[in-house]
């Protein structure tokens, strides 16, 4: 079976200059969650940090839509520790994975979000600074509380988690249940080091990122391929004020846009005999059908939209099925051939 399909919700509050602006009031929150639920998709997976550069405004929005109650709710709802940061980087010496931030943090949380536990409460990233086995202690006792089922860690390097892990071991500590990391057809490094340690701890995958940031819709490749670039990725993660440099340092290159323009000419080859093949479905299909994650070790896809167009399509074009040879070819290799170029440069 695939893995499940989470909804990502950093896209629900706004800020200033930022690309997320759709979802900005109660109502509009709770018309979001009711065709996220008549689509079979009740898994949310929030944080403290969303929106980007307006912590806590996302589970803000989210708590007064009147749809996650803990008595009434069809949601699974998932958050994670507030993050400091400095614009969008993470705050360097600040130790806000201390035991007393973590409990602050789920705190206020399960407040906004009017609940009295989540599923999974993650640690956003690690602060560099707070000994492995006192987050350990901290995210343990929240699950024996019952303030959480489970608990996860996202943007940990490999090296960092092994040591968690070992913590955890060492004094008989809950493990993470679940790692959160960037994962699709143009970033693969996943599938090197990170997903056979997780698989020994059995610890489930959750991707995020699946179109790396839109980068697999095609449309920052056709912006730069064109003479109307400004307008055409304006409030996107790759211009301006709210471009992040996570996704532009890694993707926004000769080689990844190489890639691209390659994708495109195989799912026009596909079209010409049959329905549109888009660079977007082809991207989501691979990830779901034909990539090293599965519901067997109870992994996760989690997902974004800026509309309620965009989430219907992504969960249509997700659940066709298998791709066509041909085009499933070409995205196995692009990862690859994006590297080799970069390392020829």
């Amino acid at each position: 079976m695939a893995p499940r399909l989470v909804f990502g919700a950093g896209g629900v509050g706004t800020t200033e200059n930022s690309f997320t602006f759709t979802w900005d009031t109660p109502e509009k929150v709770a018309d979001l969650l009711r065709e996220l639920r008549a689509l079979g998709i009740t898994h949310l997976d929030s944080a403290a940090s969303y929106p980007p550069n307006n912590p806590w405004n996302t589970e803000t929005l989210l708590g007064q839509s009147g749809e996650l109650q803990d008595s009434s709710s069809a949601f699974t709802v998932d958050t994670k520790v507030l993050v400091q940061r400095v614009n969008t980087n993470v705050a360097q010496g600040v130790p806000f994975l201390a035991p007393a931030a973590i409990a602050s943090s789920l705190d206020k949380s399960l407040r906004l979000l009017n609940r009295e536990s989540v599923h999974t409460f993650y640690a956003h990233a690690n602060d560099g600074v707070t000994p492995f086995a006192e987050q350990a202690a901290a995210f343990d006792r929240e699950v024996k509380a019952g303030r959480c089922a489970q608990y996860g860690l996202s943007n940990y390097s490999v090296t960092a988690l092994r040591a968690f892990f070992a913590a955890c071991e060492e004094h008989g500590y809950t493990k993470p249940a679940v790692y959160q990391g960037m994962y699709n057809a143009l970033q693969r490094k996943a599938e090197e080091e990170l997903l056979p340690l997780l698989r020994q701890h059995s610890c489930a995958f959750y991707a995020y990122s699946p179109l790396a940031g839109g980068f697999l819709t095609g449309k920052v490749t056709a912006a730069r391929d064109s003479q109307d670039k400004d307008s055409r990725l304006a409030r996107t993660r790759w211009q301006g004020a709210s471009a992040y440099s996570i996704y532009t340092n890694t993707f926004d290159k000769p080689a990844m846009h190489a890639t691209i323009r390659t994708l495109k000419a195989a799912c026009d080859v596909v079209a010409e005999g049959g329905p549109a093949l888009t660079l977007q479905e082809a991207s989501l299909r691979w990830l779901l059908h034909h990539s090293a994650i599965s519901s067997e070790h109870g992994d996760g896809i989690i997902f974004g939209a800026k509309t309620v167009d965009q989430v219907h399509s992504n969960v249509a074009e997700m659940r066709r099925g298998p791709l066509p040879e041909s085009v499933r070819g070409v995205v196995e290799g692009m990862y690859y051939e994006a590297t080799r170029k970069a390392e020829s440069l």
